[in-house]
């Protein structure tokens, strides 16, 4: 089976998205599936097992600026285009991971040529959240096309059960609806072993510098309350997170953060690398401050790392942690609650053996997603 796969944003440019569309491709390579990534830029990623295959971008964003600023329709051009890619590749199964408004027009032209067309979609292209002005489809011409190119899809992969709503919502028939979550790499994580070298509560953030949407703007709001009943030292990771440096209460107080930029990985297959899997195995519990997500990959992680989780309820979060077994959920973003449940986790120890949570992590086992997908690849 040969399958083309469409990411909105790739590689080197670190994002859940872009690890979930690697690490997919290279499994399902290894289960003898031919997978190209085509992309607009010329990519060189020296961990694949998939091809990379450059697409025309001239063409494309002559297409998309005419259809996007000007609502004229050349359309047919790229219609051409994938004519002829078609013939060379002979596609089953067009994959788009993740949606913005030129890959809207790829999936119209495609359907055109009768290809089959799977979409997963991974949170800022169907989730709205005016109050911190997120999602694309806070812009109108966006939302009209979506709903008109959904039309188009033949499977939906809905990351969550949030993401699954919004779909509803959209009138989307249900039955092309599947629940495949985003997935880690659990053999891999589960090789390295649980530590903490220090007498500190270790506490562990990762995600961009993104400050409503992943919650940095909270952090001072849960460690002046923490560092009231407990010795703690809070690691943040992520790019562009040294802007962290020049918040007063973060400058005033250095010995509780250690703050790192992103962890590249060049060399291991797949994500996450093994530098940064050492960090979650030295922690004691992982923070999700993030308001909004799809299905974080980064909280993923922490679940197969066997560290507990703390969040807030908050869409993205609230489906990965179990209340009061491998971590707690707090409402209504109750600040001092989230620091003292933080405290408890010097103590708190994660039942490994427990069915429900084995149950649970099972639905992200990057393994057992990959054949769920081949199966529903040979449906369509």
């Amino acid at each position: 089976m040969r399958v083309a796969f469409i990411p909105s944003t790739f590689l080197p440019y670190i994002g859940g998205a872009e690890i979930q569309t690697h690490n997919l491709a290279n499994k399902l390579v290894e289960n003898g599936l031919n997978i190209d990534v085509l992309l607009l830029d010329k990519v060189s990623i020296k961990n694949s097992k998939y091809k990379i295959i450059k697409l025309n971008k001239a063409l494309m964003s002559f297409v998309f600026i005419f259809k996007y600023y000007f609502s004229l329709n050349f359309g047919f051009l790229l219609r051409i285009y994938f004519r002829k890619l078609i013939k060379e590749k002979n596609y089953n199964v067009w994959h788009f991971h993740s949606v913005n408004y030129k890959t809207l027009i790829y999936i119209n032209e495609l359907k055109k040529l009768n290809q089959k067309i799977v979409v997963t979609l991974q949170g800022a292209d169907i989730q709205i959240d005016s109050e911190i002005k997120y999602g694309y489809r806070l812009d109108k011409k966006y939302d009209d096309y979506l709903k008109i190119s959904f039309q188009n899809v033949d499977q939906f992969h809905a990351i969550s059960s949030s993401i699954i709503s919004d779909l509803q919502k959209l009138k989307i028939d249900s039955k092309k609806i599947y629940k495949i979550p985003n997935c880690t790499h659990i053999n891999k994580i589960e090789k390295f072993k649980n530590f903490n070298k220090e007498n500190k509560l270790i506490l562990l953030t990762i995600g961009r510098y993104a400050v409503k949407k992943k919650g940095f703007d909270l952090i001072e709001n849960v460690a002046s309350h923490l560092k009231k009943i407990v010795n703690f030292k809070w690691i943040i990771i992520g790019r562009d997170t040294q802007n962290l440096l020049s918040n007063n209460f973060v400058k005033n107080n250095l010995d509780n953060f250690e703050i790192i930029e992103q962890i590249e990985n060049f060399d291991e297959v797949y994500f996450p690398h093994s530098k940064l899997i050492n960090y979650y195995k030295m922690s004691n519990v992982y923070v999700n401050l993030a308001r909004i997500e799809g299905c974080p990959i980064v909280v993923l992680d922490a679940l197969a790392s066997r560290i507990p989780i703390i969040t807030f309820d908050t869409k993205g979060g609230d489906e990965l942690v179990i209340d009061g077994i491998n971590g707690f959920i707090i409402k209504d973003f109750n600040y001092e609650l989230f620091a003292k449940k933080i405290s408890y986790f010097k103590e708190f120890k994660i039942d490994s053996n427990n069915e429900r949570l084995l149950k649970h992590l099972r639905k992200y086992d990057l393994e057992e997603n990959t054949k769920k997908i081949i199966k529903l690849y040979e449906i369509i």
